[in-house]
């Protein structure tokens, strides 16, 4: 037994030295983290054929990216670029750069094995080189990594100064390419990006569609902050918002629709004029996800070109975004066929919204040259989870004067109402058991004022509250009146 042992303990090295990294062009999409950002590409297999025995050449979608001239290519892929042709028998993958030299990949190097990755100019190459075989986290997973470092080098292998030594990239046994750089752009950009996600094998951050988005449930609080400014003269406005999910009702097959009930409150300021409106509502939303499934915008991968008509809109991706959410945006036409190429053009309208998981539109702007609208989420709550800075207090306290949504046989009186220095609270119809708050709001839904009453008249001071109009609320156990006071 001791024998056995020994012989795999000799031989553990050797085996993991001989694994095979080929699991590169996997099925599903694998996203990868721009270095030192948030951005999010990927790559993903739409197609492929077989050209030899074993060999196989993967075809990914086309994007759209920057040239140094005003059109733009939509030829090339994503960020391994628009082919990769594996060899079965030597193990090597072939990727293709903007210029189709071509960047060479083995996925069954040992340590201290050696290749060309790939040309540099004439004369002169990177070497690729397996600096170690080693267990690695890959998205705090433990896996066999590979890691490769790069070289320059003349042709005749003398070693030569280059932005690229030192670089290195690195080949998960699971999960492909762990580390890597945009293969269409190498040799020209050195700029690294990870993996962080991956579908087969499942790890990471996965895709998502429109029932993520409006993943919403009962008692979920969203602020938003948001203004519509003029260029021509007509009025601008700053508005918040907040709303409350109290209603949340699925139907249809599989449950693959959904209605929410929103209770809103919106305090909106225009100028000129510093005209000042509240308003409470309801707000109903329904959503068929069978019906919006026919409706790909959000589920295009980052650059993805996506030629409607003579429109493309451009989609991008992040992550960590509101407490590590995933947010997809969508700046919709904004590329157009022009004079037989894709270009931005100048001028026209600039609208684009933000969809982030169990948030919905967490961030919208439009600019069609007259006026500019924007607005964004700026805080929520969702369980025990909470993000950003509230606007105000919740909806609930500030329903309109004229709603009576619990019957009271209290009457409510301030006399004087203009409020000056100070007022009586008269309540007619308490018993005194009754355990009541007076609570006064201002009309952003903050909380400014507050006491228990203990009998049927209290007294109200103004206690340095500013001239203006205040909501107030009688509440209790089964108890709620509500009204409206001004302060002159």
């Amino acid at each position: 037994m001791k024998k056995i042992i020994l012989t795999i303990l000799i031989l553990a090295p050797v085996l993991l030295h001989a694994q095979n990294y080929t699991n590169i062009c996997s099925a599903g999409p694998a996203f990868y983290k721009k270095l030192n950002t948030n951005m999010v590409k990927a790559y993903k297999t739409t197609s492929y054929t077989v050209p030899a025995a074993g060999d196989t050449i993967f075809y990914s979608f086309a994007i759209m990216r920057d040239t140094a001239s005003e059109c733009l290519d939509t030829t090339r892929g994503s960020i391994l670029g628009r082919k990769i042709y594996r060899h079965s028998a030597s193990f090597m993958f072939n990727f293709f750069n903007k210029y189709n030299d071509t960047v060479y990949v083995y996925a069954k190097g040992q340590v201290n094995d050696t290749w060309r990755f790939t040309k540099l100019t004439m004369g002169t190459y990177l070497e690729a080189k397996v600096a170690s075989i080693a267990q690695d986290s890959v998205m705090g997973v433990l896996d066999d990594v590979m890691t490769i470092t790069l070289q320059a080098k003349r042709n005749d292998g003398t070693l030569i100064s280059n932005p690229w030594n030192g670089k290195f990239f690195k080949l998960s046994k699971h999960y492909g390419l762990s580390r890597t750089f945009d293969m269409t752009n190498v040799p020209y950009d050195t700029t690294n990006y990870t993996i962080v996600g991956k579908l087969k094998p499942v790890i990471g951050i996965q895709d998502f569609g429109w029932k993520e988005v409006y993943s919403f449930n009962i008692g979920d609080v969203l602020h938003y902050s948001g203004y519509t400014n003029s260029y021509v003269g007509g009025p601008s406005t700053t508005w918040k918002e907040i709303q409350n999910v109290y209603s949340k009702t699925t139907y249809g097959a599989n449950n693959d629709s959904v209605v929410y009930k929103f209770d809103r409150c919106r305090s909106t300021i225009t100028n000129p004029g510093n005209n000042h409106v509240y308003i409470h509502d309801t707000i109903v939303t329904k959503y068929k996800f069978n019906v919006m499934a026919l409706d790909s915008t959000i589920m295009r991968l980052p650059d993805q070109f996506a030629r409607q008509n003579v429109y493309a809109s451009q989609f991008d991706r992040y992550m960590k975004a509101f407490n590590s959410r995933q947010t997809k945006k969508v700046t919709e036409d904004k590329y157009r066929f022009m004079n037989s190429c894709w270009v931005v053009p100048v001028g026209g309208v600039t609208l684009y919204r933000n969809y982030s998981e169990g948030l919905g539109v967490s961030e919208y702007y439009r600019d069609d040259q007259t006026t500019q609208e924007f607005y964004r989420l700026v805080y929520f709550k969702k369980g025990t989870e909470t993000y950003g800075n509230p606007v105000g207090t919740q909806c609930s306290p500030m329903l309109d004067v004229n709603e009576q949504p619990i019957a009271s046989a209290l009457q409510v009186r301030i006399v004087p109402n203009p409020l000056q220095n100070q007022a009586q609270v008269i309540i007619d119809g308490l018993k005194i058991s009754e355990d009541l708050q007076f609570v006064l709001y201002n009309l952003v839904g903050r909380e400014v004022y507050r006491m228990k009453v203990t009998g049927n008249i209290s007294v109200l001071e103004r206690n340095n509250l500013p001239a203006g109009l205040y909501l107030y609320m009688l509440t209790g156990k089964e108890i709620m009146t509500k009204g409206k006071l001004v302060i002159e």
